[in-house]
């Protein structure tokens, strides 16, 4: 059985406010998944059942690169991106920061949060953003932002303060987005072009 694997970022999946929207998101595609939160877990499915993923999505959550993190958090981000080099992989929020700075980009705080509506503009042509224009409206809750987007690299997405909204690599099939896309009902599109973009991996 084939499945979207998620690495859920959050300190407590119940408690969480986006990640079961994401959730939503992909029983609504009809789409089969698996969620995972420990570390431990992670590296085992990747070590025994690798050539049944189809995608990754490294969900968002409170943690910030820029503050002091547990070794654990960070580490089985950097596994899934370093280890799965042939599937696509989609950051969001600081799961998006996360593969920016493994990549070699940087990462820099705010010192205050950017939380609620938020207008995208789209950068350049993406199969992620398919089907939404030029530019809309979605949900962003963050306190760190890109500052440098790692080498080879693209930007497809910005803000209207200039704060990079969304990147990819589409040789090493990775993609990444600092707002919630599960956050609203139209820009859920989003995560269904992911899914569309593992398939097409096949």
């Amino acid at each position: 059985m084939q499945y979207i694997l998620v690495v859920d970022n959050t300190k407590n999946l119940k408690k969480a406010f986006m990640t079961p929207k994401l959730i939503k998101c992909l029983k609504d595609a009809n789409v089969k998944y698996k969620i995972l939160s420990e570390r431990k877990e992670l590296y085992q499915l990747l070590h025994n059942d690798i050539s049944n993923i189809l995608g990754i999505i490294l969900s968002g959550g409170p943690l910030c690169l820029s503050e002091s993190l547990t070794i654990d958090s960070i580490n089985k981000n950097i596994a899934v991106l370093t280890q799965l080099k042939d599937i696509p992989i989609l950051g969001i929020c600081f799961g998006f920061q996360v593969i920016v700075a493994c990549y070699g980009g940087k990462i820099i705080s705010m010192n205050r949060e950017d939380t609620g509506n938020v207008i995208i503009y789209t950068k350049k042509k993406s199969k992620l953003f398919k089907g939404l224009g030029k530019e809309f409206v979605c949900y962003q809750s963050h306190k760190d932002k890109v500052r440098e987007v790692p080498p080879k690299f693209e930007i497809i997405a910005q803000s209207s303060n200039k704060i990079i909204q969304g990147i990819q690599n589409i040789k090493l099939k990775r993609y990444g987005c600092q707002f919630h896309p599960e956050g609203y009902l139209k820009t859920n599109i989003i995560i269904s072009n992911f899914i569309d973009i593992c398939l097409s991996e096949l």
